[in-house]
């Protein structure tokens, strides 16, 4: 298991005092060595056979990988050395601290990514050896190294699998070994790996990161993992002496990085800041690192002991993860038989709604039967069957069953009887009504009701209500009178109450048989139904039972691991971090020293050899005016056009002309010269951008802000010198940022639509999410959103307004969170050579901002910039947003008249040597290149170095900082190519009026009757070609239109394509789907989320792009159709040349990417993913890519398609339209062309005239 076992010489290149530490005998050891006491070697033998243990049980599971790493962390203990890794993300400064700390150049460090390898360093005799892995991904033995190739082995990340170098270092002793890692935040699996490999041996991290990037996502993704694995991390912020107290207060600093450590729930063990460039800055605490080093080494055996202890936890953590890999087939057929119901919770609840059905479904009878009853008894009760009328009927009734009842003193028996049928007829007939309409109507009614379902309907369902309610009889009501009863009222009253409880009885029984019939003609169909929810309960027990198995599975994995862990001794004396060294903090009394301090000018390290382009700068103070003074070459075509029109306006004929010349030069004189600055957060934008202002004027920070749009320009009227014109965002627009920022942390749309536009209710919906659960892109989003709820009562009623504010409002507004993000635009007026040029300089938002319209907004400046200035950061060169803006920087660059992109290596003064300089230079040349970008204008700065060289007008260190070599080729491009467009557009206009003039004289020359008729020509050609039109674009013409439609929707596609899987990777990154504790289902889903996402910007990204070709494409053939108009008009009319025409702009719509779908149901992400392990080990990722390729391109065509309709009306109706308006234009101009020319035709004297203007016109020309 042993992997580094030989040793082999190592040359030493010796910086001197560096360390820290006087130089010993390599044998010697260290003063600060203490060995551990018997207690301690005790628990570091019982931990060393521990581990010896689980690397043998874990072998004897078939986990080799976990056998090798807990045989790793046997061995190490057994080494007796302290473990102190230095980690962070790439270009931080790692290899150059570890470097300064060996005092030599032990392993090769650049501002661009180059350890690919973990390299272990300890002190003794100078050698070096390393593991090897052949392209089979074989293991070799451990092999010497040649010492001159070491800094070459180091960065092969493919061939080489760990480095491990001895060297006389004091400060190590023999107790201790340092560790160097690649980049966690590299691009190359390579890199990540390596770093990942090595931390179960690391008993102590140090995690680096560079000033200007100490909140990335990155650095408190991975601190945030080491505390929950346990392992003591102290943070380093490296190059401090970066740090300007009038950018940010150091104490300012301090708290933010401290909040948004507690944001993450991080607690470093200590902070410390260093600046190995500026030794002796006061911020600098190298002698506390160095210090912190000695006081961690006493403390080696309690501190591996832990280590021991995290890390065998970490690797048992990850045996049953293996465990569960390996029993993931099985897993994954239980899964298959489970279905969708594999929560228990969801189980139990659809068991009890079952249980439910069923039993309705089996007291279905005898509901109906107590409904029925129930409403019955309502009814029966409420009834009043025998009011006063029908009592005094029944009255009468008993009267005549009286006996010595007659009709009359002389009526006979038979007319008695009548008398009694009569009677008794009576109150049948009154009784019945009674009943009818208080019983037998709501009766049926009822049973109707119940009815409805069961088949029984219409005409046999009313004769089986008929028979079952009929009419009471007369003869029932005679039945009901008792033998002996009287007829007075109390005798009334009770045969009343009689025959009415006895109709009620007997309605309750007909009621109760009809409803049993009826239920009869239920009894299939429930039968049926109880069968189907018994079924369903059987399917549940079984799931029930295979939700057992798959429990009983986890078990076992959670039984293994258990047993593994019981392998550890109980009664560790590990350390706690209470208990570890914590270095000092920085005092209060050198924060306040610092006031503004200049970098140190004696040491700067960069010569004017390695930053300049072969340029000698002038050393007067006028340098940078001169260096300027070409932006405003337009205004030399300007004022050539005005003073072209004032000599033609002398000749009435010509006056016309001379308008159009005054047109044309108005315009020139209102464009201003804008440059538009690009860039992620944190490249130096705004401090390039000051650099060339020459003053402070944006906020500068580390720290990252909501984007705003900043303009710098110069003043005019009432906006005066240092003052800002602030606009805010309209409440819509600003509604809409908090709408798509709260979709993307995963607020259902229901709630934001119940929402609506109250802005304070939108921004509630972010209380319940928590930054832990959000995938990484979601996290500004969050960030942005409680910047928004607490800035809502102060900028919230501004919203829709423009302020005029001083200089230090407009810095609350452009640099503090919770006021910029209510932030549309703000204008900055500042007098200074290039806003007195002419130019405005835009410091857009960073390429990774995080408002979606943002990249609109973006893109229009590339599109209408007169010149685009790219500025990445020497240290972090080309990071993800970068990219992703170079994508679609290189889709358009071909299709500008001129190439007016610069790029900028900005804080080129971290430079250490030429060498490093050309191989940062080297690598962003092929990033470029990557975007299809080639022979850039690439320049190497320090804005820092530049401002304050401008602040003190000295030419000498300006030449130094790189801004000259930028300034002079800037000037050169605004004279010659862009100041040569302009030119060449005014004398365009020119030659036009050479002809016109041409044509004048000539006709001047001829006699009257000639000069007549041409005059009379002139008017008839005229007339005809207004008549005619002579506009209309034929359909040969637009077919090639529609077919580059077709084909740019086609290519676009096919780009998307390619670039899928980079998006995929993007979105499912490993950083992400970490088995931390996290709710993995929710973050699979948020990553599902983030790929429609970056996939639907990308395609609007190219869709914009397609649409700026597009808009070439018409230009070209609306001049093209344009040129054959104006040679017909040249042709009709003698001496004829219309203006030149500028075409609008074609304004094509975009889609709302994937708004109508598709949707990634939990199931598909979760079924496809099932472990880290397996998505991104085996081929669960490779088969979600092609699903989701699948799924989303099939939105896209479908997308692609209507637009491709829409796209080619609109086209074809811009083009018609462009050529429609020139053609209507030059009819107007050929209409004052004919009336000058006749009155010149007609007029004598104009040949003298005409002869001086055409003299005139050539000293003008010249």
């Amino acid at each position: 298991m042993r992997r580094m076992s030989h040793l082999g010489a190592l040359q030493r290149r010796q910086i001197p005092h560096e360390s820290g530490f006087e130089e010993k005998e390599h044998n010697e050891v260290s003063h600060t060595d203490i060995a551990p006491n018997n207690g301690q070697l005790s628990d570091l033998t019982n931990y060393e056979r521990s581990l010896t243990q689980m690397a043998a049980k874990a072998a004897e599971k078939g986990d080799n990988v976990r056998a090798e790493k807990f045989a790793e962390l046997s061995e190490k203990l057994a080494s007796g050395r302290l473990t102190v890794a230095f980690c962070g993300h790439f270009s931080a400064g790692k290899s150059t601290l570890v470097n300064t700390l060996c005092g030599t150049d032990l392993l090769p460090a650049s501002p661009i990514p180059t350890s690919a390898n973990v390299v272990t360093v300890v002190n003794g005799q100078p050698s070096a050896e390393t593991v090897f892995r052949d392209s089979n991904g074989q293991i070799h033995p451990v092999r010497r190294i040649p010492v001159e190739q070491l800094h070459s082995y180091a960065v092969d990340g493919e061939g080489v699998t760990s480095i491990q170098v001895s060297y006389p270092i004091p400060l190590l002793g023999d107790r201790m070994a340092i560790v160097d890692t690649p980049g966690v935040d590299s691009t190359d699996g390579a890199h990540r790996a390596a770093t990942e490999s090595a931390l179960h041996l690391a008993d102590v991290v140090f995690y680096v990161t560079d000033y200007n990037h100490v909140q990335s996502e990155v650095n408190f993704r991975f601190l945030r993992s080491m505390a929950r694995w346990g392992k003591p991390t102290y943070l380093i912020v490296n190059q401090v002496d970066k740090h300007r107290e009038e950018q940010i207060a150091f104490s300012a600093f301090q708290e933010s990085l401290s909040q948004a450590l507690g944001n993450w729930d991080i607690q470093p063990a200590g902070t410390l800041f260093l600046s190995l460039r500026q030794p002796d800055h006061p911020l600098s605490q190298w002698q506390d690192l160095l210090q912190l080093l000695k006081d961690l080494q006493p403390l080696s055996t309690p501190l591996m002991l832990r280590s021991a202890e995290r890390s065998a936890r970490h690797l048992a953590d990850q045996f049953r993860e293996a465990l569960h890999e390996r029993n993931s087939d099985e897993r994954a057929l239980l899964q298959e038989r489970l279905g969708d119901d594999g929560e228990e919770e969801a189980r139990l609840a659809l068991r009890n709604e079952l249980e439910r059905s069923l039993a309705d479904v089996e007291s279905a009878g005898d509901r109906l039967r107590q409904r029925v009853r129930t409403e019955l008894d309502k009814l029966l009760g409420n009834a009043n069957l025998t009011p006063a009328e029908t009592r005094e009927r029944a009255r009468e009734v008993l009267e005549a069953m009286q006996p010595g009842f007659k009709v009359g003193w002389l009526s006979g028996a038979a007319k008695t009887e009548a008398e009694r049928s009569a009677r008794l007829e009576r109150l049948t007939d009154d009784f019945n009504r009674q009943v009818s309409a208080h019983v037998t109507g709501h009766l049926k009614e009822l049973l109707r009701r119940e009815a409805e379902g069961s088949g029984l309907q219409g005409e046999e369902l009313e004769q089986s209500l008929t028979a079952c309610f009929k009419p009471v009889a007369a003869g029932w009501l005679r039945q009901l009178v008792k033998s002996g009863a009287g007829a007075d009222g109390q005798a009334t009253l009770h045969y009343s109450a009689e025959i009415s409880a006895e109709l009620k009885s007997e309605y309750r029984k007909s009621a109760a048989h009809w409803v049993d019939d009826l239920q009869r003609t239920h009894e299939p169909e429930l039968r049926e139904q109880a069968a189907i929810v018994q079924t369903q309960l059987d399917e549940l027990s079984r799931k029930d039972a295979i939700a057992e198995e798959l429990e009983k599975l986890e078990a076992s994995e959670r039984a293994e691991e258990q047993r593994l862990l019981e392998l550890l001794p109980s009664d560790m004396d590990g350390m706690t971090n209470s208990e570890l060294p914590s270095p000092a903090k920085v005092s209060v009394a050198t924060v306040a020293s610092l006031g503004i301090r200049s970098a140190n000018r004696e040491n700067e390290r960069l010569t004017a050899s390695e930053l300049m382009e072969s340029v000698n700068p002038e050393s007067d103070a006028s340098e940078e005016e001169r260096q300027l003074s070409g932006l405003g070459a337009p205004q030399g075509a300007a004022e050539k056009l005005e003073r072209s029109a004032e000599l033609l306006s002398k000749l009435p004929a010509l006056r016309s002309v001379a308008d159009g010349l005054r047109a044309k030069a108005e315009r020139f004189r209102n464009k201003s010269f804008t440059i538009a600055l690009f860039g992620a957060f944190s490249a130096g934008k705004s401090s390039f951008a000051n650099a060339l202002v020459g003053k402070p004027v944006l906020p500068v920070s580390p720290n990252p802000t909501t984007a705003t749009i900043n303009r710098i320009v110069a003043p005019s009227g009432e906006q005066k010198d240092g003052t800002a014109l602030v606009t805010m965002k309209t409440p819509e627009g600003f509604a809409e940022d908090v709408r798509h920022s709260l979709k993307r942390i995963g607020v259902a749309k229901e709630k934001l639509a119940n929402a609506g536009t109250d802005i304070p209710r939108l921004l509630a919906l972010k209380d319940p999410i928590s930054a832990a659960d959000l995938h990484p892109r979601g996290r500004p989003h969050l960030a942005f959103l409680t910047a928004a709820a607490l800035g809502w009562n102060e900028y919230g009623p501004l919203l829709g307004q423009r302020l005029t504010v001083n200089e230090a409002e407009y810095r609350r507004f452009a640099a503090e969170e919770q006021a910029s993000c209510f932030v549309a635009e703000i204008d900055l007026y500042v007098d200074s050579p290039i806003t007195r040029s002419g130019a405005v300089l835009v410091d857009t938002p960073g390429a990774d901002s995080i408002n979606a319209r943002h990249t609109g907004v973006a893109f229009q400046y590339i599109k209408n910039a007169d010149a685009v200035l790219f500025v990445t950061y020497y240290n972090h060169a080309f990071t993800e947003a970068d990219r992703e803006f170079l994508n679609q920087l290189g889709n358009v660059k071909d299709v500008f008249e001129l190439d007016k992109m610069f790029f900028i290596i900005n804080a080129a003064d971290l430079a250490s040597s030429e060498a490093e300089l050309v191989g940062v230079r080297d690598h962003v040349s092929a990033q470029l290149l990557k975007h299809g970008i080639r022979k850039p204008r690439l320049f190497a700065v320090s804005s820092l170095l530049g401002l304050e060289a401008k602040r003190e007008r000295s030419a000498q260190r300006m030449q130094t900082s790189g801004i000259t070599a930028f300034e002079s080729a800037f000037r050169s491009f605004s004279e010659e190519e862009l100041g040569g467009l302009a030119l060449a557009s005014a004398n365009k206009e020119l030659d036009r009026v050479d002809n016109l003039l041409d044509g004048f004289l000539q006709s001047a020359t001829e006699d009257a009757a000639t000069r007549e008729a041409k005059a009379l020509r002139l008017r008839e050609q005229s007339r005809k070609w207004s008549e005619e039109g002579g506009h209309n674009v034929p359909a040969a013409t637009v077919q090639p239109l529609l077919q580059e439609i077709e084909e740019q929707l086609y290519h676009l596609r096919q780009r998307l394509k390619f670039r899928f899987k980079e998006h995929f990777q993007g979105a499912f990154h490993p950083s992400v789907l970490q088995d931390d504790g996290r709710d993995l289902k929710k973050l699979i889903g948020a990553c599902g989320e983030d790929l429609k996402r970056s996939l639907g910007e990308d395609l609007l990204q190219e869709l914009r792009a397609a649409g700026l070709r597009l808009e070439r494409t018409v230009h070209r053939m609306a001049e093209q159709a344009l040129r054959e108009l104006s040679g017909i008009a040249e042709m009709r009319l003698e001496g004829f040349s219309p203006e030149s025409f500028e075409p609008g702009q074609l304004e094509l719509p975009l889609p709302e990417p994937f708004a109508q779908g598709p949707a990634f149901e939990t199931k598909l992400l979760w079924n496809a993913f099932r472990s880290p392990k397996h998505f991104f080990e085996k081929d669960g990722a490779l088969a979600l890519r092609e699903e989701l390729n699948e799924m989303l391109f099939r939105a896209i065509d479908d997308e692609l398609s209507s637009l491709r309709r829409e796209w080619n009306v609109i086209s074809e109706a811009t083009l018609h339209d462009t050529v429609r308006s020139a053609a209507l234009a030059w009819s107007e101009q050929l209409s004052a062309f004919a009336v000058s020319m006749s009155q010149s035709l007609l007029e004598p004297g104009e040949e003298r005239m005409l002869a001086d203007l055409r003299e005139q016109w050539r000293i003008i020309r010249q």
